[in-house]
């Protein structure tokens, strides 16, 4: 019986050990590895800029070096721009190594946390361009809305429902918005917020982490946030998630995302009423958790500089270039509306991004997209002449056969009449 009981229990043991290994894993990227990487991606950037083309920003070469799959979308193309195919060949040539950056997943932080690191760099790609919540709390509001649509009347149910995913220990294989997003998303502003063209991608990424270890992380991480997104507010106050839903719709960026999605109507050039509530349930349950994260405190901002989004005119133009041409108008009329409307004693705010990032805002790299766009319609072109050349050509060939082939039939036939004719001479 002993034996019996030993050999079952050394069964039993193998059949976990098999079920672990085979069983799906999700492993952490090594942070300081990927901090390397991501030093040595930025110097091969650099050289690039200094030894190929001079016209580069190496924070975009760098960052959009690394998005590939759902942050290479034809909307990140547009907003965040299209990836250089020459840089990536550099890349590739001089260090493929550092093709591992590309759809990256989780990375360990100093701290214990998990982070979509892929998602994470990606956003910080939109804030360093001037669109700071559209790849960020923004987008993820927008895809957690999308994903529970219709599970709810209002914002109050839509939030109950959607809290059984929202803010989850998760990589993103159960939940839409889990706490690895949510990171991400709050990171990328308050680190992307600081580069310039000469920051040191991989050194703010270390000091940054290293300042929240020093600290209460969520607290300190959360209270930037609010501070940059919200200026000063009172995360106590029951309007805090209305504060966060009409900075959400606000933003120009959420306005092109929201209308490519179906979520905004060029009727006012406002938010589909049907979409509404799930969006204001999302941004109700992102202001709960930074109330949570900050002691429900009032965040007092010192200079009451915020994020500065891309204007009405730069959506109007992205609008323009996809070829909606109708929401383009609409977009440019709100805009100016609302600059008409706006009080002048109302205080201004300086952006904390770069005069180079400020100067790429305004472009929106639609003229990087028009060019695209360009690009395929005159390879569109080309690939119509050229098949209109060979069917052109096949055509003279067929011709000429069909000729040839008549020719010979004429000629052919001509023998055919002479002979006849010969036999009825000779029978006459």
């Amino acid at each position: 019986m002993k034996r019996n009981g030993l050999r079952q229990l050394v069964l039993a043991g193998l059949v976990l050990c098999l079920l672990f290994l085979t069983a799906p894993h999700t492993f952490a990227e090594d942070y300081n590895t990927v901090l390397d990487r991501l030093g040595r991606l930025q110097a091969l950037a650099n050289s690039y800029v200094e030894t190929e083309d001079s016209s580069a920003d190496p924070i975009v070469l760098t960052l959009s070096y690394t998005r590939t799959g759902d942050y290479n979308t034809q909307m990140w193309q547009l907003t965040a721009g299209v990836r250089d195919a020459a840089f990536e060949n550099y890349v590739n040539t001089n260090d493929s190594d550092l093709q591992s950056l590309q759809g990256m997943r989780t990375v360990t932080l100093p701290g214990g946390q998990n982070i979509d690191f892929g998602h994470l760099l990606a956003s910080m790609n939109l804030v360093y361009n001037g669109i700071p919540i559209t790849g960020s709390w923004g987008g993820d509001c927008m895809q957690l809305a999308k994903a529970y649509y219709g599970q709810a009347s209002d914002e109050a149910g839509y939030a109950d429902v959607m809290r059984a995913t929202f803010a989850k220990d998760d990589d993103g294989s159960v939940s839409v918005f889990g706490d690895q997003d949510l990171r991400a998303d709050i990171d990328s502003i308050n680190v992307g917020a600081e580069l310039t063209k000469d920051t040191d991608i991989a050194t703010a990424l270390r000091d940054y982490y290293q300042n929240l270890s020093a600290n209460v992380v969520d607290y300190a991480r959360a209270k930037q946030f609010i501070i940059l997104n919200f200026g000063t507010v009172d995360t106590s106050a029951d309007n805090f998630g209305d504060v966060i839903y009409e900075t959400m719709l606000e933003d120009s960026g959420m306005q092109l995302l929201l209308y490519m999605n179906g979520m905004w109507t060029t009727s006012g050039w406002t938010v589909n009423n049907e979409y509404a509530p799930a969006l204001h349930g999302a941004a109700d349950l992102l202001a709960e958790w930074l109330a949570n994260a900050v002691n429900n405190e009032k965040i007092k901002s010192d200079t009451n500089d915020r994020l500065v989004a891309m204007g009405g005119e730069a959506l109007a133009e992205a609008l323009a270039a996809l070829g909606y041409s109708d929401a383009a108008s609409e977009a440019l009329a709100a805009a100016q509306n609302a600059a008409d409307s706006a009080s002048s004693t109302a205080s201004t705010t300086e952006s904390v991004i770069s005069d180079a990032t400020q100067t790429l805002q305004q472009k929106f790299n639609v003229k990087i997209f028009q060019l695209v766009l360009l690009i395929v319609a005159a390879a569109a072109i080309f690939m119509l002449i050229l098949s209109c050349a060979m069917f052109a050509n096949h055509h003279s060939k067929r011709k000429k056969e069909f000729e040839k082939k008549q020719r010979a039939a004429r000629k052919a036939a001509a023998r055919k009449r002479k002979a006849a004719k010969q036999r009825r001479e000779r029978e006459e």
